[in-house]
């Protein structure tokens, strides 16, 4: 026996779908990263297994279903990874399209073999594979990250391009061109350019796979070490990073503001109400200050109850514009909290980012100085610079 016939080629593939089927569980049920993606991932590497493993087998059913039968594991098989690749984009999960699709292309098959026509039951499975194909490139494009470079995403839907294709060809093979029969199927059974050329598929696609996988835990990682826990705010190292970007931006002409937001009788809530409580008040601010910023804005927890927003391009007025519309709606939107509507204030100060202060430093502080004046004014207020104030600090 040849080195390299089909049978063998399709061995090797059967064993990199157990593989793959080992890395998927151990993802999902070891590591419980994307568990319901690595779920139909690992269901779709088992499922194609019997028809790679055996196609010889086919000879084992009555001619007419034979082809069928060893199709059949490979079509169920594409249709469980374009669901994968659906659910690992993150995108709205329809399992019914998708299951329909496979359902009537399988039953039609079936069908057409059982009635002496085992091309046609093969063309309505290519047909489906080839569709199913074209799903998962659409998704995988769908599905990109907006930091994820155009080239990056391209190669990454480049096998389902050529699955499809795949199937398209051999599709076109048992209908309209038969002389193109032997490049896909000899005696019913896979031929040996299309099994290397199925082989280099199945590879791409596992090491593409695992790699969006891995990306999407470095991003979860990076994720979590800038962002606070509670409020999915920046924390105060990545506020710190922002400011100082935004402070070198300053020194070239450029003007932006700071606004500290300091939540009023904060200790009060925790004391009458518990700390759960208090964790919901900060949630409920966030989201109360995050309805009036804009995409470009960004908001950071200081510390305990502190706050610190950004505000990129925006004059003095226009920051205190913004600081006076949040502090309003945080008035007019109490908190729910066990049946109870808890009305919430919070006192803020409002500072231009000054120049020759790489660091910042400076305008935070000024900007805290301003957020205290509020409070020792009575709360609930804006307090914004102004020349007075600021020869008053000096």
């Amino acid at each position: 026996m040849p080195p390299f016939d089909a049978n063998t080629l399709m061995l090797v593939i059967a064993v990199f779908n157990g593989f793959m089927a080992f890395v998927w569980l151990a993802m999902g049920r070891l590591f419980r990263i994307a568990p319901q993606a690595s779920l139909l991932l690992l269901a779709a590497n088992l499922v194609s297994i019997p028809g790679l493993y055996c196609p010889s087998c086919s000879k084992l059913w009555p001619q007419a279903l034979g082809p069928w039968m060893n199709e059949l594991p490979l079509v169920i098989s594409m249709a469980l990874l374009a669901l994968g690749v659906r659910k690992l984009m993150r995108l709205r999960f329809h399992f019914s399209t998708l299951g329909l699709l496979t359902a009537g292309a399988v039953l039609g098959s079936l069908l057409l073999s059982s009635l002496g026509q085992a091309d046609a039951g093969l063309l309505v499975l290519s047909l489906c594979m080839s569709l199913l194909a074209l799903t998962a490139f659409r998704d995988v494009l769908a599905g990109r990250v907006a930091e994820q470079p155009l080239l990056v995403t391209l190669l990454l839907c480049m096998p389902y391009a050529l699955w499809a294709l795949m199937m398209l060809g051999q599709a076109l093979a048992l209908s309209w061109l038969p002389q193109w029969r032997e490049w896909f199927l000899r005696e019913d059974l896979p031929s040996v350019p299309l099994a290397w050329t199925d082989l280099f598929i199945e590879l791409c696609i596992g090491i593409s796979l695992v790699g969006m996988v891995v990306a999407r835990l470095i991003g979860r990682v990076k994720h979590m070490t800038l962002r606070d826990g509670l409020t999915d705010t920046l924390n105060r190292r990545a506020l710190s990073a922002e400011l100082r970007r935004l402070q070198a931006q300053v020194e070239r002409g450029q003007s932006h503001c700071l606004v500290m937001i300091d939540v009023d009788h904060f200790k009060r809530i925790n004391d009458q109400h518990g700390h759960a409580c208090g964790d919901a008040a900060l949630r409920h601010l966030v989201q109360v200050l995050r309805a009036n910023m804009r995409a470009l804005d960004q908001l950071g927890r200081m510390g305990g109850e502190e706050f610190c927003l950004l505000l990129p391009h925006t004059a003095l007025a226009d920051a205190q514009m913004v600081a006076e519309r949040m502090a309003q709606a945080l008035r007019s939107e109490p908190l729910l909290w066990q049946g109870q509507a808890l009305t919430m204030t919070a006192s803020f100060g409002v500072m231009p980012c000054l120049q020759d202060d790489p660091q910042g430093d400076k305008t935070l502080a000024m900007a805290d100085d301003l957020l205290y004046r509020a409070k020792a004014q009575g709360r609930d207020r804006v307090c914004a610079d102004a020349p007075e104030l600021r020869a008053a600090t000096l």
